[in-house]
């Protein structure tokens, strides 16, 4: 029978008290550890992202522009992605109110669209 260690557990199934093959205590040592991490973050499974129909258009992921376009049955995907569904779903919105598709421009770039269109004197 294995005696406990302070923390209760046998000698050599405690993190804190087990040695590692390279002389250390498992969780002091860096090699162990490195492996330990490397192996938790590679069986990380994709998201799978599920299209939805939105008023007539269907929302779906693209994956190459890591982003959600929008299209009407039989028609092209919009020209722009957005960076959620819920983006993607005003974008429909707006295209139904028969707003345009253009994304809005930044204050800063409007100021200086501005700026172009004004004459001096």
């Amino acid at each position: 029978m294995l005696t406990p260690c302070i923390h209760g557990f046998p000698a050599d199934q405690c993190a804190s008290c087990r040695d590692c093959p390279h002389g250390l205590a498992v969780n002091r040592c860096a090699r162990c550890r490195a492996a330990a991490t490397s192996r938790r973050t590679s069986t990380t499974k994709p998201v799978a992202h599920a299209a939805e129909e939105y008023a007539g258009y269907e929302i779906f992921y693209e994956p190459g522009l890591t982003g959600w376009r929008y299209r009407a049955a039989d028609a092209s995907p919009s020209p722009l992605s957005y960076r959620s569904r819920f983006l993607a779903r005003r974008a429909v919105d707006e295209a139904i109110a028969g707003g345009s598709s253009t994304p809005p421009t930044k204050p800063a770039a409007r100021k200086a669209k501005a700026a172009r269109g004004r004459t001096t004197a």
